[in-house]
């Protein structure tokens, strides 16, 4: 993107929704968890509510059926011996309906009838409330103890229960025991059974039915079998006085075992149930639709809160970036100010934010750098006029003066040799600019080749030897063996020579100058050193720009413009060496060093004839 400030605040916000979608996604799913398990306790805890009060009306069923068998357990047992004759003659039909246990009165022989006075009274009548309930008589007969029907419910009707013959071998006939199921009483009627057993505490020997009328009423109480009991007479005879009728032989020796079965039916309890599981499922209905609305407004609020936050983000992080860039703005603003003539950044980097602080720092110092570049090319400008002017000067006042009158060849000769100084004087300050300007330009540059610098240096020598002598200076060598590497001969060359010429130049009468070359740590080092009038200690920070003179006015008279030493600097940059400056009173020492690159050794391979072979 081309704005800093979009891409920020794109970026900056991605980033924000993207950490906020995570959030809420993370939230979201961890209060959804948290519901589903408070929807999962709940749902456990309605099915176990429904389960024990399920149970409960299980419990309560058997608990009351069981009660009843225990009451007709407790109820009176009323056993009736009767012979056809007694019973027609005593009317024992009035009291005693045979029939009802399935025994036929008038059958010849003497049969017993037992049953329960007043068992159908347990029942309740059944209503809504009061599911229809039934039951069923069985005792023991004889020494076999053959199970018999007893006696059975009004409500039973025609029908009848069954006697599990496991059970009775399970249980025995010692002992109280119970056991329920249910059955199915009729198509479509389903009853809850209790089936228990009770043995007899009493037993009693059964009695005719005394001559008097009297008739055979109940004796003892609980599961007893009754003896003969006054009779409507009064249980008094004809013949009160008389003697007691004999005893009868016992009937039953073995004491008899009862086994009660009491029935309810099953469909109120069934629909209780069902209103019970109605009322589970409602719950949980309603559970599950409140955990759902619970969860949909929570996606809902979730949705509402993270719009509201992503508009607040968006509306604030560009408000907030837009604060934050404004020193960008403040520093746009102070650089538009900056003019060719005017170089000041109207700027305090400790106004600054820390991280703009470096830049505006680092641009203060490249405007100063531009500032003193260009006073340097105007002051460039200037000396170059200066120094041109001069020897234009002298070659045009040498002109006028040799053509306002006839001369001799000799006079002649003089003007055209002080002419010639005056272009070599030009010619040498445009090739020094010339090269200067490929320097700058790049098109000057390092081409290393194998190359002895010893060799070098004393070439330089020779050239500047001359020079020396006709100062008087003494002109000293001390040269290492040679020295070959890989380097820039021509530059080298130039380098030592404006050493040299400078030792020369700025040395005094009778003087010296000491030129050294030794390698040292991997470089070579090169070391001018003379004993001429030295340079004063602020100006050794110059002696390297162009056309900067330590003392211009010495030196108004000679062709040099200073720019050798920025030759030679520039020269040293591009070989990759470094270039020192000491000076004092007593002379100016140069060291030079560039890097010592040992040059490739050619193997030449020479392979052997083969042998010749007889």
């Amino acid at each position: 993107m081309k704005s800093i400030r979009l891409s920020l605040i794109v970026y900056f916000l991605v980033l924000l929704t993207g950490a906020l979608g995570a959030i809420s996604w993370f939230s979201y799913q961890t209060t959804a968890h948290s519901l589903r398990e408070r929807e999962s306790d709940s749902q456990k805890l309605i099915n176990t509510q429904c389960e024990k009060r399920v149970d409960t009306v299980g419990a309560d069923l058997d608990h009351r059926l069981l009660q009843k068998a225990k009451a007709l357990a407790n109820m009176r047992l009323v056993t009736v011996v009767f012979e056809p004759l007694h019973q027609a003659v005593l009317g024992f039909a009035e009291w005693a309906d045979p029939t009802k246990f399935g025994r036929d009165p008038f059958k010849f022989g003497r049969d017993t009838f037992t049953y329960i006075d007043g068992a159908d009274a347990l029942i309740v009548s059944a209503d809504d409330d009061h599911p229809q309930e039934y039951f069923q008589l069985y005792r023991s007969i004889g020494i076999a103890k053959t199970m018999r029907p007893m006696q059975r419910s009004e409500s039973m009707g025609n029908l009848s229960f069954t006697l599990d013959e496991k059970l009775q071998k399970e249980w025995g006939l010692e002992g109280l025991a119970w056991h329920f199921d249910d059955v199915e009483l009729k198509p479509g009627v389903m009853v809850r059974r209790v089936t228990f057993k009770s043995p007899v505490s009493r037993v009693a020997w059964p009695r005719r039915p005394p001559p008097g009328g009297g008739a055979p009423g109940p004796g003892g109480g609980g599961l007893g079998l009754g003896g003969g009991s006054p009779g409507p007479g009064g249980g008094k005879g004809p013949n009160p006085k008389g003697p007691p009728p004999p005893p009868r032989p016992p009937f039953e020796a073995v004491t008899p075992t009862v086994f009660i079965q009491y029935a309810s039916e099953l469909g109120p309890n069934d629909a209780k149930i069902a209103g019970y599981q109605r009322e589970r499922d409602e719950q949980l209905a309603e559970l599950a639709a409140t955990i759902n609305e619970d969860l949909r407004q929570l996606r809902s609020r979730m949705l509402t809160i993270a719009l509201a936050t992503l508009a607040a983000l968006w509306v604030g992080g560009f408000l907030v970036i837009r604060l934050g860039l404004a020193p960008l703005a403040k520093m746009s603003e102070a650089v538009s100010e900056v003019t060719p003539a005017n170089f000041h950044l109207p700027l305090e980097p400790a106004t600054l934010p820390q991280e703009l602080r470096p830049i505006a720092e680092r641009l203060i110092a490249v405007l100063e750098e531009l500032h003193k570049a260009f006073a340097r090319e105007k002051q460039a400008a200037a000396d170059i006029s200066h120094e041109l002017r001069t020897p234009l000067a002298a070659l045009m006042t040498t002109l006028e003066v040799g053509l306002r009158k006839s001369r001799t060849s000799a006079e002649y000769r003089e003007i055209l040799e002080e002419c010639r100084g005056s272009g070599q004087h030009m010619y040498q300050l445009v090739e020094r600019l010339l090269t200067l300007a490929r320097l700058d330009a790049g098109a000057d540059t390092y081409r290393p080749v194998e190359a002895d610098v010893t060799e070098l240096a004393l070439n330089s020598a020779d050239i500047i030897r001359p020079l020396a002598r006709a100062r008087g200076l003494d002109l000293r060598l001390r040269l290492d063996d040679p020295i070959v590497t890989l380097t820039d001969p021509n530059k080298v060359r130039e380098v030592l020579t404006n050493l040299l010429h400078n030792a020369v130049e700025y040395n005094k009468p009778g003087g010296a100058i000491d030129f050294t070359i030794t390698r040292v740590n991997g470089s070579v080092r090169f070391e001018v050193r003379d004993t001429g009038i030295g340079i004063k200690p602020e100006a050794l920070a110059h002696i390297f720009e162009r056309f900067y003179r330590a003392d211009p006015s010495r030196h108004a008279d000679t062709p040099h413009a200073g720019l050798g030493l920025s030759i030679v600097k520039s020269y040293v940059d591009l070989l990759g060496g470094t270039i020192r400056v000491e000076s004092s009173d007593a002379g100016t020492t140069f060291t030079v060093e560039v890097p010592f690159v040992a040059a490739p050794k050619l193997e030449i391979g020479i392979q052997a004839e083969p042998a010749l072979t007889r």
